[in-house]
């Protein structure tokens, strides 16, 4: 068997893991013959048990924090550990997501062995990117950016922009794999004359995520006569890395018609919905746009993600509106009244901002290079 490693750790949703794991569902069909194997610290990591495979699962650093792990013993464990699965698989090839030395420098510790094996760096656009973290992507053979080329800014080392590949956007799922709007509102059990109103504040891994759907839910249930007269029904699904007990309060507060549930991926029930009110988190920017869904995109402040450009950009084209977190108290429900009255028109821009075929061709751009086939 021929093993491809993947390196995902825990952020603050669930992109890094994501992003690699629709890779994975892509080499698994265009090549058998490649094993995904995954090593991990995100607490998403029962994701990869659902999507059928193999996983090594560590602590990640939020539970390493609350339990008073040290920081020192637990970057030597993942060293140790990678180490292990490098020499036992012995990998033809290793991909990893975001932090080319791995969140605690853990991968220097594999990076640097002799083996015969390609290395893939996948670089989401980042900020802060100072020239000591763009000259570390020299550990790498090759460069994934997982954008259409000219719609983000992904520095590399001199001497690497042959190596660098624009896969396009990367999501879990293929269009051609979603259920029909009929076929997922039944399942959802809403009515045909009802709108669907997806209420998204990112997958739970930061403290703000309760306080932004606290006044989101303020603001809307407020609004009864916009709800009414646009039959507007909720949909909450519960964040993933978010402990229902932190919500529970909230959540039980919204009306008995609203549908809330975890499910992944939420791509898979897009189709249902008619808008959406969402963080801007790589996935479900793009998993929304994909899906023609109009979005008020509230950007989230991270340090290396820039949600703010990401949502700009997408306001920009007429492909959706934005508001940051300061501005929803003053904005939000005239935000929604203009969503609604100019649906179509936000539906039809939404379907010509991106290009949605990254995961399939960034697989596709893997398996040539790991079996030394230049043409792409």
């Amino acid at each position: 068997m021929k093993y491809v490693l993947f390196y995902t750790v825990n952020g603050l949703g669930l992109g890094h893991l994501t992003r690699c794991l629709s890779i994975a569902r892509q080499l698994k069909k265009q090549d058998s013959s490649l094993v995904p194997l995954f090593f991990t610290s995100s607490e998403g990591s029962h994701l990869l048990y659902q999507e059928g495979f193999a996983y090594y699962k560590v602590p990640s650093k939020t539970i390493a924090r609350e339990t008073k792990l040290l920081k020192r013993n637990l970057a030597i464990s993942y060293s140790e550990i990678l180490t292990s699965i490098v020499n036992t698989y012995r990998p033809v090839a290793l991909v990893v997501d975001t932090f080319p030395l791995g969140s605690m420098n853990d991968l220097l510790s594999v990076l640097g062995l002799p083996l015969k094996w390609k290395k893939f760096f996948i670089h989401r656009e980042q900020m802060n990117m100072d020239r000591n973290k763009i000259e570390t992507q020299n550990f790498y053979d090759y460069i994934i950016a997982p954008h259409s080329k000219g719609n983000a800014k992904v520095p590399v080392p001199r001497g690497k922009k042959e190596d660098l590949f624009w896969s396009n956007e990367i999501l879990i799922r293929e269009k051609s794999e979603l259920q029909s709007r009929e076929e997922v509102r039944k399942k959802l059990g809403v009515k045909e004359d009802e709108n669907l109103l997806l209420i998204n504040m990112g997958g739970g891994g930061d403290t703000t995520t309760t306080e932004n759907y606290k006044q989101i839910f303020d603001l809307i249930l407020s609004s009864t006569s916009l709800l009414r007269q646009k039959k507007i029904r909720l949909f909450v699904p519960e964040p993933p890395l978010n402990s229902v007990h932190e919500l529970k309060e909230i959540f039980s507060k919204l009306p008995s018609s609203t549908i809330s549930f975890s499910h992944f991926p939420l791509m898979e029930l897009m189709p249902a919905l008619d808008f959406a009110i969402s963080a801007t988190g790589y996935n479900t920017f793009h998993e929304l746009l994909a899906c023609g869904i109009p979005t008020i995109f509230i950007p989230k402040v991270r340090g290396y993600d820039d949600q703010y450009g990401r949502a700009r950009r997408a306001f920009d084209a007429k492909a959706a509106l934005f508001l940051e977190e300061s501005q929803i108290q003053a904005h939000l429900i005239d935000n929604l009244k203009l969503l609604c009255d100019k649906k179509t028109e936000f539906s039809q821009q939404t379907f010509s901002f991106l290009k949605t075929d990254g995961a399939e061709r960034a697989a596709h751009f893997l398996i040539e290079k790991i079996n030394n086939k230049t043409k792409i």
